[in-house]
C-alpha cells in the first residue's frame, strides 16, 4: 500500500470512530464539545474528558493536486504545515492566516483571513468543500453544487453545525520571496485610498497595514518575487520575530508612498511575520513583567515567543483577563471613525488593518441582520485590536462591551474567536437568528450546542483566572517536556 493510500485508509478509520462518537451523544441526548488539543481562541476553555469528542490526530495532508490547484487536509493539519507541503510544489493556498498554528478547520470555522483577503475573500470562501460528520453522527459532503447553503453557514459557525472532517483547499503559484514596500502614512483615510489603489494594481499580491498610533500608520503592499536583487538580503530570524519592531525602524526614515522602502523576505517568514509574539504582544509581554527589551533577553525569550506558546500562555497565566485582542470587520464607510475610537478607547494598542471582499462577495449578507444590507456591496476592513487594557475586571468588561456595540452601530461585526461580551438579545440583534436555526434543522445540528451557547459556555467555565508569574512557568514547562494538553480538566 502506498503512502497516499495509507493516508486514506487512516481518514477512514478515524472518521469513522468520530461518527460513532458523535452518534453516541445524540442518541442519549448529550451535548458534547469538540475537542482539538489547541487552540489560537483567547476565549476561556476548559473540556471534560466524558464530555467530548477528540479530533485531536485528525492531522493528515494529502498530496498536492497541480492539476486542480487544490490540496485535502483534515481539520487539525496548522498553517506552517501546509504552508509547507504546498511550497515544495511552487504553490501556496489563496490564504494563510498569519499563525502558523491556526488549522483548517478552525480557519474555515472561524472566518479567518490575512493580507491577500481583498483578492480572494476569507480562508472559508477558498475551501471548495468539505466533509463533514452532522450533528446525528452520518457523513456528508458540501461543496458549491452540491448542499453549497450548509458550506456557506457551516463556515465561521464554530463548528456548530457538525464536525468537518476534510477539506479541499484552493491554491496559487508561489515563489520562494516577497517584496515588501513600506510606506508611513498620517490617518486612516489615506491609508484606506492607498489600500484601495493597490487592490487595481495585479502584481500585487498581499495588502495590509499597522496603526502604531495616531499619525503614524505603516501601509504595506508585497508581491511575489524570484529572490532579492543584487546586494540585498532578506530579512534576519530576529528582524522577522519582532517585525512590527522592524517596520517602526523603517518608518523612522519616512519612507513615502512616492519612495517607498523596500524589504526581501523569505515567503514562509512573510506568512508568518506576526507569529513570534503574537503580532506585538511579545513586546507586551517584557512590559508586563518589566524586563528590559535588548538583545540578549530577547535571544533567551525567543523559543517560548511563537504564537502556539504565547496562547498556551494566555490560558494558563489568566492574563487574557486584561489583554485586548479582537478582531471586527468594518465597512469602508465607517473604519476610519471606528479606528478613531478605537484610539481614544484603549490608548496603549497596536491595530492591524487589511482590506478584505464585499460582504455580498463572501457570503457574509445572509449571517447577518437586515441592515448589513445597507453596505453589502462596500468593501470591508480587518480591524485587529491588540492592546492592554484595566487590569480591574469590571473595567475590563466594560472596555470590551464599548468596542463591541461600537462596531454593531457602525455596521460591522466581530469575529468570534475571541471573548465575546455581548446579551443574548444582542448577539441575535446582530446575527441573523431565524436563518441559522432554520439550517441547524435542515441538516441536524440541532443538539448541538448554537454560537451563543457555545461562546457563553466559554465565558462561563471560570478557567482563565489571573496567574501570570505561574502560568507563565507552567507554559514554559509544558513546552519543555512536550505537554499540550492544556485545554483539559484535569
Amino acid at each position: 500500500m502506498d503512502a497516499q493510500a495509507k493516508l486514506v485508509e487512516e481518514h477512514k478509520t478515524a472518521v469513522a470512530r468520530i461518527q460513532e462518537e458523535v452518534k453516541y451523544f445524540h442518541d442519549n441526548k448529550k451535548h458534547f464539545r469538540v475537542y482539538h488539543g489547541s487552540t489560537s481562541s483567547t476565549r476561556p476553555m476548559q473540556f471534560k474528558r466524558d464530555s467530548i469528542v477528540d479530533t485531536s490526530d485528525m492531522d493528515r495532508l494529502f498530496a498536492v493536486d497541480l492539476e486542480a490547484m487544490t490540496v485535502q487536509a483534515e481539520p487539525k493539519v496548522p498553517m506552517d504545515k501546509l504552508a509547507e507541503h504546498c511550497l515544495e510544489q511552487g504553490v501556496l493556498p489563496k490564504i494563510v492566516m498569519e499563525f502558523k498554528g491556526i488549522t483548517v478547520g478552525g480557519g474555515y470555522s472561524g472566518f479567518s483571513g490575512e493580507s491577500s483577503m481583498y483578492r480572494y475573500g476569507l480562508f472559508n470562501n477558498t475551501v471548495a468543500d468539505i466533509e463533514i460528520v452532522l450533528g446525528d453522527g452520518s457523513l456528508d459532503t458540501a461543496s458549491r453544487t452540491r448542499n453549497a447553503d450548509l458550506l456557506e453557514h457551516a463556515a465561521g459557525s464554530l463548528g456548530t453545525f457538525g464536525i468537518v472532517t476534510l477539506a479541499t483547499v484552493e491554491l496559487i503559484k508561489a515563489t520562494a520571496c516577497v517584496q515588501v514596500e513600506v510606506q508611513l502614512v498620517d490617518d486612516v483615510s489615506k491609508a484606506h485610498e492607498i489600500f484601495e489603489a493597490a487592490t487595481e494594481d495585479e502584481s500585487i499580491h498581499f495588502i495590509d497595514g499597522v496603526y502604531f498610533r495616531k499619525g503614524r500608520i505603516a501601509v504595506m503592499l508585497a508581491r511575489f518575487v524570484d529572490g532579492p536583487p543584487a546586494g540585498q538580503k532578506v530579512l534576519k530570524k530576529m528582524q522577522v520575530h519582532w517585525f512590527a519592531d522592524t517596520i517602526e525602524d523603517i518608518l523612522d526614515k519616512k519612507p513615502t508612498t512616492e519612495a517607498p522602502a523596500s524589504i526581501y523576505m523569505n515567503t514562509a517568514d512573510y506568512l508568518f511575520r506576526y507569529d513570534h509574539g503574537a503580532f506585538w504582544g511579545g513586546k507586551l509581554a517584557f512590559r508586563h513583567f518589566h524586563v528590559p527589551q535588548n538583545a540578549i533577553t530577547r535571544r533567551l525569550a525567543d523559543p517560548f515567543m511563537d504564537s502556539r506558546t504565547c496562547y498556551h500562555a494566555l490560558h494558563k497565566s489568566g492574563l487574557a483577563n486584561e489583554y485586548v485582542v479582537q478582531d471586527f470587520g468594518i465597512p469602508a464607510s465607517t473604519v476610519t471613525e471606528f479606528v478613531s475610537f478605537v484610539n481614544e478607547t484603549l490608548p496603549e494598542l497596536q491595530i492591524f488593518l487589511a482590506p478584505c471582499k464585499a460582504p455580498k462577495d463572501i457570503g457574509l449578507s445572509s449571517r447577518f441582520n437586515p441592515r448589513v444590507a445597507e453596505v453589502a456591496d462596500q468593501r470591508i476592513f480587518a480591524v485587529g485590536v491588540y492592546g492592554r487594557g484595566p487590569r480591574d475586571p469590571k473595567a475590563f468588561y466594560e472596555l470590551n462591551r464599548k468596542l463591541e456595540l461600537r462596531s454593531a452601530e457602525l455596521l460591522g461585526a466581530k469575529l468570534l474567536y475571541a471573548r465575546t461580551y455581548y446579551t443574548e438579545d444582542e448577539f441575535w440583534l446582530i446575527y441573523d437568528k431565524a436563518i441559522y436555526e432554520e439550517m441547524r434543522r435542515k441538516y441536524k445540528a440541532e443538539g448541538l450546542p448554537t454560537v451563543f451557547e457555545k461562546l457563553k459556555a466559554d465565558m462561563d467555565t471560570g478557567a482563565g483566572r489571573r496567574r501570570p508569574v505561574r502560568g507563565i512557568l507552567e507554559t514554559m514547562w509544558d513546552k519543555l517536556v512536550g505537554n499540550k494538553e492544556y485545554l483539559l480538566k484535569k
